[in-house]
């Protein structure tokens, strides 16, 4: 398995933001090592990462402050996968999953529109990135079918844009995997929530299974 170093990580762990399609927020939980962090997420999904050697907890103390200067830490990631878990008898079971795309629900808002055209927003946000609603751009790519749509998000988190109605049904596809298809002929604000872990999964990852009384809970104020 080939090892993937990543800069600056600390993001995965200490955001104090979390958004999802419930407001809910998520819970990381670390093993007694501070290696392995698994992240609990909205709808039974999960997302672990575990680190090889050194991980960003090793730069804090137990006051959530950091132990020295650090020049961009690199951490070297051993495993890293998503899937969904299930809690019995204090023990968290994670199954991992191969993702299709890094999609995990939409939610979509129509408006009527009585003009020839209809407007079109379509935002991501995401379980770890977004500290407010405007977020860092996930650079996704919008492209339709027919090759009239072709836009990169580039640093903003949304993308806007016009489509004839006599154009209907308009088939989009997400950063080359996720098929997104526009019908009805009303204004479309439409919302992709993200879950980075899928974008960066190990091959062949095992299952595993962890007692909940040997985790401790991150918790972010």
């Amino acid at each position: 398995m080939k090892l993937k170093t990543v800069l600056i990580l600390t993001i995965l762990l200490f955001s104090k933001s979390i958004y999802s399609q419930k407001n809910d927020r998520e819970k990381i939980y670390f093993t007694s090592d501070s290696l392995s962090f698994i992240h609990l997420l909205p709808n039974q999904k999960f997302g672990f990462i575990s680190y090889k050697g050194d991980s960003p907890l090793s730069y804090y103390n137990d006051k959530n402050q950091k132990k020295g200067s650090i020049d961009g830490p690199y951490f070297v990631i051993n495993e890293s996968g998503s899937g969904e878990y299930s809690i019995e008898n204090e023990k968290i079971q994670l199954i991992f999953l191969k993702p299709a795309h890094s999609i995990d629900s939409i939610s979509i808002t129509e408006t009527k529109n009585l003009t020839d055209s209809i407007n079109v927003k379509i935002s991501f946000k995401s379980y770890l990135n977004c500290r407010n609603d405007n977020g860092i751009g996930t650079g996704s790519i919008i492209k339709s079918k027919d090759s009239l749509i072709n836009i990169n998000t580039m640093f903003e988190s949304f993308a806007m844009f016009s489509v004839k109605k006599t154009e209907l049904p308009l088939k989009l596809i997400i950063n080359e995997k996720y098929n997104l298809e526009i019908v009805n002929e009303m204004d479309q604000n439409i919302t992709l929530f993200v879950n980075e872990f899928k974008k960066f999964s190990t091959d062949y990852i095992e299952n595993k299974v962890f007692d909940l009384n040997l985790l401790t809970e991150q918790i972010n104020e």
